[in-house]
């Protein structure tokens, strides 16, 4: 794999270590390091893929602004800067207000809100996940627009046919992304989609920790980490 490589990373538990509560994520100064490294070789063909919102990857990053496809892709920057969206958000903010309060009465669940989605972490006592899992279905019912994904002690409510495999093919046919090899690193069920997506462009997906995967490949966080930084190296 040489500077035709495009890179698309996952945020938590890809670049970071997954938290007990998604604030509380710290991020290493070598994972800022590897971003610089790995996007002055490839070019700027380096995006962030993840369910977190746009501004508090910002946050975490900083100072680097990176392309991103945010919430799932449903927010996505490109590498102009330039941000796209493409969903309704009211029925989204009834969900938040229905699931809100169940958060309120259990203060280990933790409610994130964001502008396309809603997620619901229960991390913190997972004996609560079939009664937080009940909920969130109940609170989409009757909505075909919305579904369910179910990840790592999280249930995030999404809007249907919005995911990161639309936003990694939306990144491959722009500058710098396109007629490069799309390489896809992730490790939850939400990563599926873009690694489902670079398979059929013919490019590389790995897949960070256990669990059943379409990705090529697996490792675990440091060795991803080990391998991208020889990677990026190696062209400096």
């Amino acid at each position: 794999m040489t500077e035709s490589a495009a890179f698309f990373i996952d945020f938590d538990g890809t670049l970071v270590d997954i938290a007990a509560r998604p604030h509380l994520v710290h991020v290493e100064p070598q994972v800022l390091e590897l971003l610089r490294g790995l996007t002055a070789r490839l070019d700027g063909a380096v995006a962030i893929l993840t369910g977190r919102p746009l501004a508090t990857v910002d946050d975490f990053l900083s100072p680097l602004t990176l392309p991103a496809g945010a919430e799932h892709g449903a927010v996505r920057r490109d590498a102009e800067g330039a941000v796209h969206r493409d969903f309704e958000a009211d029925a989204m903010t009834k969900v938040g207000e229905a699931l809100q309060v169940l958060a309120d009465e259990h203060g280990e669940l933790e409610l994130e809100r964001k502008e396309s989605s809603v997620a619901l972490h229960y991390r913190q006592k997972p004996e609560l996940g079939d009664m937080a899992r009940e909920a969130v279905h109940r609170a989409i019912e009757g909505n075909r627009d919305l579904h369910v994904m179910d990840g790592k002690m999280v249930l995030e409510v999404k809007v249907e046919g919005l995911d990161k495999g639309l936003a990694l093919e939306a990144f491959m046919a722009e500058e710098p992304f396109a007629g490069r090899v799309p390489v896809m690193i992730g490790d939850d069920v939400t990563d599926e989609y873009a690694f489902a997506a670079a398979n059929k462009a013919g490019g590389i997906s790995i897949k960070i920790g256990e669990g059943d995967t379409l990705a090529h490949y697996r490792t675990d966080r440091p060795g991803f980490m080990a391998w991208a930084k020889a990677f990026a190296d190696a062209g400096s």
